[in-house]
């Protein structure tokens, strides 16, 4: 079964948030900032999103941490304005997706086919495509 694990800083968000990415068939895990940090040290996910609840630090920390322990795993980040996608432009994430449940489910979807299609492929060119899509 594919793992996920949703950051965020709003708890609330991110129960409800790792409700509607039970629809994708993953196990989804969310913590906050600290937790993130934490659990990835022990364990590896095939996606981590970035709720935009997020610290511009904390993001910036976790997006490094995950390039270091699980290089595999794909990153996506969920933003909620242009003006927040310009703010992480530099990161070296996956793909974005609006906060909506419906587009936030089909990115996620489509990152999780990518990574299992990927984990046969040898060897990587180091293109990480990031696709914007803002409500």
């Amino acid at each position: 079964m594919r793992r996920i694990l949703l950051a965020g800083s709003d708890s609330r968000l991110l129960e409800t948030r790792a409700a509607v990415l039970l629809r994708t068939g993953a196990a989804v895990i969310h913590r906050n900032t600290q937790g993130t940090l934490d659990i990835l040290d022990r364990e590896a996910f095939d996606l981590v999103i970035l709720c935009h609840s997020l610290l511009e630090a904390d993001v910036t920390v976790i997006v490094e941490k995950i390039h270091q322990k699980i290089p595999e795993a794909k990153i996506l980040m969920v933003i909620s304005s242009i003006d927040q996608y310009e703010m992480h432009a530099d990161l070296k994430v996956d793909a974005t997706s609006a906060p909506n449940p419906e587009h936030l489910i089909a990115q996620t979807k489509q990152l999780l086919e990518v990574h299992s299609h990927a984990s046969f492929a040898k060897g990587h060119d180091g293109f990480r495509p990031v696709y914007l899509a803002v409500d």
